[in-house]
């Protein structure tokens, strides 16, 4: 039996059909550098445990690619959400 349990999900560009994709995108990007701008004061300024700091980080990157859900083509870099 082949498949048990539901088929494979695969996602192609829309723009060039390559199924070279990733997850990804600017708004992705954006959201690693206003984590990286918040967490150095934070932790230089403010002497929040550095672990901790970057635990949230962590969480906040999950949560940002679960939201925004982009995706983008290893092949001719075109991002759309998934």
């Amino acid at each position: 039996m082949r498949g048990r349990y539901h088929r494979a999900l695969v996602t192609t560009c829309p723009h060039c059909g390559s199924e070279k994709v990733r997850r990804g995108g600017n708004a992705i990007w954006l959201v690693y550098l206003v984590l990286i701008a918040l967490a150095v004061p934070a932790v230089l300024i403010l002497h929040l445990n550095a672990a901790i700091v970057a635990g949230v980080m962590l969480a906040a990157i999950a949560i940002a690619h679960l939201v925004l859900n982009q995706r983008v083509c290893v092949d001719c870099g075109h991002q759309w959400r998934g």
